[in-house]
């Protein structure tokens, strides 16, 4: 690569970091139109950046848009398709549209990559929201 071309892909990765920043600025002040703003800009800038995926998703989260949340976390993980964080927001924001087999799809992947509690937990909790909606009471995978 040559050194022009090094030196404008550090300006985007900078510029990229400095909308991060702002967007979540915007998401203290609760300005959830202009944090999406910024943080889209972040993910224009530089598309392996998986913290802007995640914090779009929170702000899509906010908003109830959880198909998008979702669908932007499913890029994010194309990217890095062993980070279990992703799995996990996944399965979150499946379980918050209703979508019980995604949800549980996913916490099931985040799991097999680290079986942190707060995965379990959210595992059961899927399966109670199964359960409850089948009249069984529990749901056993």
């Amino acid at each position: 690569m040559k050194h022009r071309e090094l030196v404008h892909r550090e300006y985007q990765y900078q510029e990229s970091e400095d909308s991060y920043e702002i967007g979540c600025q915007w998401i203290e002040q609760n300005d959830l139109a202009k944090a999406e703003q910024f943080l889209k800009r972040a993910i224009d800038l530089n598309e392996n950046f998986i913290y802007a995926y995640i914090t779009l998703a929170e702000v899509y989260g906010k908003l109830k848009r959880w198909h998008d949340a979702i669908h932007l976390l499913s890029k994010a993980s194309a990217l890095d398709p062993d980070f279990d964080r992703l799995h996990f927001l996944m399965s979150f924001y499946a379980n918050e549209a209703g979508d019980f087999v995604s949800a549980l799809r996913h916490i099931a992947r985040a799991i097999q990559l680290n079986p942190d509690p707060s995965y379990l937990a959210l595992q059961e909790e899927v399966r109670g929201a199964v359960g409850r909606r089948e009249g069984t009471g529990y749901y056993h995978s």
